[in-house]
């Protein structure tokens, strides 16, 4: 039987460390996403307030603004989870 060279450390790649924070960023970045989406997709009735009318058939409403700004932060937490992941790769 031949003998078996023993690995280098060279040629071994570390194991992956999990950094929850990645997880959580993403997953917050989606569920804030979703929230956003919801409050957008909101019948006129349960809107809530106007906040300004753009013409007479349309106007902007308290849930546009709130979802509009859970959107945006959604996608800034899921940018910052996918920049921190990326960063940890190249590491």
């Amino acid at each position: 039987m031949p003998a078996t060279q023993p690995l280098s450390s060279a040629n071994v790649m570390p194991a992956p460390r999990h950094n929850w924070l990645v997880v959580a960023l993403s997953a917050a970045g989606v569920i804030f996403i979703l929230l956003g989406l919801l409050a957008l997709a909101l019948p006129t009735s349960q809107e809530g307030i106007h906040v300004w009318q753009l013409d007479s058939q349309h106007a902007i409403y308290l849930m546009d603004v709130a979802g509009s700004f859970a959107v945006g932060l959604g996608l800034v937490l899921t940018w910052l989870g996918g920049k921190l992941w990326n960063r940890q790769l190249l590491a």
